[in-house]
């Protein structure tokens, strides 16, 4: 699949961004509200779109993160 982040395209599948994380340990914030959940880990989905498409975080928003993991497939679980 094709993602644009401020004009430029990526390609990246649910596939290759686990692959990507295997091995990460999840960062820890408890002010993070949305995470997908890989290997049985929670991970912050601005740190899954970091390391899936290899951005740093700073490069893209939490709306585009939460977007383009939704259209991935990955499920988003928003911790309250």
């Amino acid at each position: 699949m094709r993602v644009i982040i401020k004009g430029k395209t990526y390609k990246a599948n649910k596939e290759d961004v686990e692959k990507k994380l295997k091995g990460i340990r999840p960062e820890i914030d408890e002010k993070i509200k949305y995470f997908v959940e890989i290997e049985e880990k929670q991970f912050p989905i601005k740190q899954v779109v970091s390391e899936g498409l290899g951005l740093l975080k700073p490069a893209f928003t939490t709306q585009e993160a939460f977007a383009i993991l939704q259209r991935l497939g990955f499920e988003i679980i928003k911790r309250s």
